[in-house]
């Protein structure tokens, strides 16, 4: 049976069901293809081709309880079974709330697609590893290098509804080695992305490179108390704890330190932070979410004042028996095929401002760039406290004079983005979450 008879019959036996059903049913179907190659110390390590069936059904019975179920198997038969196993789990299943119907969804460009041969990735990467052994004499090894071209198609029905959204993704990432008289340093970078743009691929090339031949100069450091600059890479683990405080459920159960915050100025003036989930070629850019709503763009933070939070079906309802008028934001995500939609980011990120990298580096007499953290994931999401590892240059006059490793920063996440100086021009994202490079007032670094 041909691809397209086969999803034919299938869709066809999905909206049979939910036209037969009196209470809410819905489907969520994710079918990916496409190919993976790995390449290891220059030795072809991993190539195999994919495509990957999932299927989760979501039902809501008359009084509100919800059951769920998923499937692998695209077999008639499994997703037969996997419905009716949701229905029977709705019986003792917890409260939940039917998403709104009618809604009408923006329009999204598909990328367009240009797709590489399996024979192209691997020379691809093989012309990425002679860039990095090109690029300086202590660089001594390419540990790994990957790339992954994957074809990635969601469908949505309910009785209401079928929507379908298709698009391409491409995943990049290396791990390279430079040594030094002091040592040896690995530093690894990566890139997600839904158009295949060699020279940003080259771009994280030469960062991978850069960063591994600072991290081997760096020596036990000393105890400082300077501005810090902080580029896209190290953000971004910041954000991604950060987003955390913007989830609706968890202001609304008082565990967010933003739950009483909004409207008031929180974040340094030079903070503008977006979720955008429908701007062309970012990752998490559709016209809907997992649950059905449609996705938009969103200011959560305007020159530091909090100005909205994320919301689902299920916790906008919640939020309007406390008397709080709050709408579904289009942030429902799926942890996985196994899981129920939960409130997430879509494409998070801050503005960039207009100063590069470099100038940056000159607005302050002494500056510590940070090129590696080690504990990021330990950041308390609640208060937002911390005490992580640095490792970076420290410079003095724009020009590094010494590079430092082993720098405990404890500090607070919420204080960290009140005392952002200035917002570089350079927005780079990783997977969903983008910075540019910022700028931090003088901050204790334990040496």
């Amino acid at each position: 049976m041909s691809e397209i008879l086969f999803e034919e019959k299938i869709l066809n036996f999905l909206k049979t069901l939910v036209e037969s059903e009196r209470n809410y049913l819905e489907f969520w179907i994710e079918i990916e293809e496409g190919y993976s190659v790995e390449k290891r110390d220059h030795k072809l390590f991993k190539k195999e081709n994919f495509k990957e069936f999932g299927l989760a059904v979501r039902y809501i019975d008359h009084k509100g309880r919800c059951g769920f179920a998923f499937t692998t198997s695209s077999e008639i038969e499994a997703i037969k079974n996997a419905y009716q196993k949701a229905k029977e789990l709705s019986l003792y299943g917890v409260s939940s709330k039917v998403p709104e119907k009618n809604w009408s969804y923006p329009k999204v460009e598909v990328v367009s697609c240009k797709k590489l041969a399996l024979s192209e990735s691997i020379s691809l990467l093989e012309e990425v590893e002679r860039r990095v052994l090109n690029f300086h004499p202590s660089i001594s090894r390419v540990e790994k290098c990957s790339f992954e071209e994957t074809w990635a198609k969601y469908i949505f029905i309910t009785k209401d509804s079928e929507l379908t959204w298709e698009g391409p993704f491409y995943y990049f990432s290396i791990s390279v080695v430079a040594e030094s008289k002091e040592k040896s340093a690995s530093s690894f970078e990566w890139n997600l992305a839904t158009d295949l743009n060699k020279l940003e691929i080259f771009d994280r090339t030469d960062l991978a490179c850069k960063k591994a031949l600072a991290l081997s100069k760096t020596k036990k450091g000393k105890s400082l108390k300077v501005p810090v600059l902080l580029p896209p890479f190290v953000v971004v683990n910041f954000l991604e704890v950060l987003s955390f405080s913007f989830l609706g459920d968890e202001v609304l159960k008082g565990r967010s330190f933003l739950k009483d915050k909004l409207g008031k100025k929180t974040f340094s003036e030079n903070i503008t932070l977006y979720d955008d989930g429908l701007t062309f070629s970012l990752v998490e850019s559709r016209p809907f979410d997992d649950e059905g709503a449609p996705q938009n763009k969103k200011v959560l933070v305007e020159n530091g004042i909090v100005k909205q939070f994320l919301f689902n079906t299920y916790w906008k309802e919640k939020a309007k028996e406390k008397g709080l008028n709050m709408v579904v934001t289009g942030n429902a995500r799926r942890d996985s095929l196994g899981s129920l939609p939960k409130i997430s980011p879509t494409n998070f990120y801050l503005k960039s401002g207009n100063l590069k990298p470099e100038d940056l580096l000159k607005r302050e007499r002494e500056i510590f760039e940070v090129l590696e953290t080690l504990g990021t994931h330990t950041i308390n999401p609640i208060s937002g406290d911390f005490s992580i590892g640095v490792s970076g240059i420290y410079y003095k006059e724009g020009e590094p004079r010494e590079y430092f490793c082993e720098l405990a920063l404890s500090s607070n996440l919420f204080e960290l983005f009140l005392k952002v100086i200035e917002v570089g021009s350079d927005l780079k994202f990783y997977g969903n979450i983008g910075s540019p490079t910022l700028l931090i007032e003088k901050l204790d670094l334990g040496g």
